[in-house]
């Protein structure tokens, strides 16, 4: 069997790009030229959304990706969170279930070891660098050439409790809103995917023992604390949008969230390229988004078009082992909910 620190070195080293050369066992990759043409712009536009997982906010990435001009990073901080709990043999322990979810990353890893990915020539880095500080750091640097805002998209549970963590320039945050009998449902199904629960899905406790459920380095809901934290002290009234609005009135929606950011819309942004294609163009953890786009997790994200109509309506109560869960972030949504933008 192998071991965690062998799974956590697959993780962050075997990474493949365009230019690697193989030792046997692992790729090592040729890190990318650091950019040092100085007279870009540095007060550049940059936008956050910051949402819980499970919340559409994959799809919304790509549309963003389509519009002229953006520059797009894909979870950089959940990254550093992942990292920052492999690099310590006590977090390691507090979640069993990760040696079965790294596991899951190496084999894929070695399967794309010897066929290859559909990436190669990206700008997707190697999942080792991303620390919190290199992080803070790269997102204080100017824009990419032709780029003129950047939009990085990341969960809450990665920045909680790390604030300071954030760049020191001039940013709009804005938030993504599922309800959360929607979100629980959804995480669950992954969960018990990654995680190999071979029983009743109705016996998986969503409230505890995986990284995005409330624990000693996690409040019980990062999404509303960090809100409430941007209105204390960075934005009175960041944006918030709800993905029921969103599936319902695209057009509304999305135009009001571009004014709302400093964005000019066009109605072409409510379709986008059905390939992945676009995904080499993102900044993010290379291995994440190769195991997201292997497994259901960005799959059916990556290759949307649009924003796919309701399919149904939220589901009035959730298995037993779900309620915990939806009861710590049921309050931030109803609060949060209330400051949205509407259709209207």
């Amino acid at each position: 069997m192998l071991s965690v620190q062998r799974l956590h070195k697959c993780y962050c080293n075997t990474l493949f790009l365009s230019h690697s050369v193989y030792d046997g066992t692992c790729v090592k990759i040729f890190t990318m030229a650091e950019n040092t043409q100085m007279d870009r712009i540095t007060s550049a536009k940059t936008v956050f959304l910051w949402f819980t997982p499970r919340s559409l906010s994959t799809a919304f990435e790509k549309c963003v990706a389509s519009m002229d001009g953006s520059e797009i990073w894909h979870e950089p901080y959940h990254a550093c969170y992942i990292n920052s709990i492999l690099s310590n043999k006590e977090d390691i322990e507090t979640f069993p279930c990760i040696p079965t979810w790294l596991k899951r990353v190496e084999k894929i890893m070695i399967q794309i070891q010897e066929t290859g990915h559909a990436f190669n020539g990206g700008n997707l880095t190697p999942g080792e660098q991303f620390k919190y500080d290199w992080v803070k750091d790269r997102l204080e640097k100017p824009l990419d050439e032709g780029a003129t805002f950047r939009f990085i998209k990341d969960t809450a549970c990665s920045i909680d409790g790390r604030y300071d963590k954030l760049p020191k320039i001039s940013t709009k945050h804005t938030f993504l809103l599922r309800h959360p009998h929607r979100i629980a449902l959804s995480l669950r199904r992954l969960q018990v995917h990654c995680y190999d629960h071979g029983g009743d899905p109705d016996d998986f406790d969503l409230g505890s023992g995986h990284p995005v459920a409330p624990w000693k380095k996690l409040s019980l809901d990062p999404l509303y604390n960090l809100w409430k934290y941007v209105r204390e002290n960075i934005d009175p009234n960041p944006v918030v949008i709800d993905t029921d609005d969103l599936q319902t009135h695209p057009e509304k929606i999305l135009r009001k969230y571009c004014e709302a950011v400093g964005v000019p819309f066009k109605e072409s942004y409510l379709e986008w390229a059905g390939s992945d294609e676009i995904v080499k163009s993102y900044h993010g953890p290379l291995e994440q988004i190769i195991w997201g786009r292997e497994e259901p997790c960005f799959d059916a994200a990556f290759l949307s078009s649009s924003f796919l109509p309701l399919q149904s309506e939220i589901p009035e109560t959730v298995p037993e082992k779900c309620k915990g869960y939806v009861e710590n972030i049921m309050e931030g949504y109803r609060v949060m909910y209330e400051t949205r933008i509407r259709p209207e």
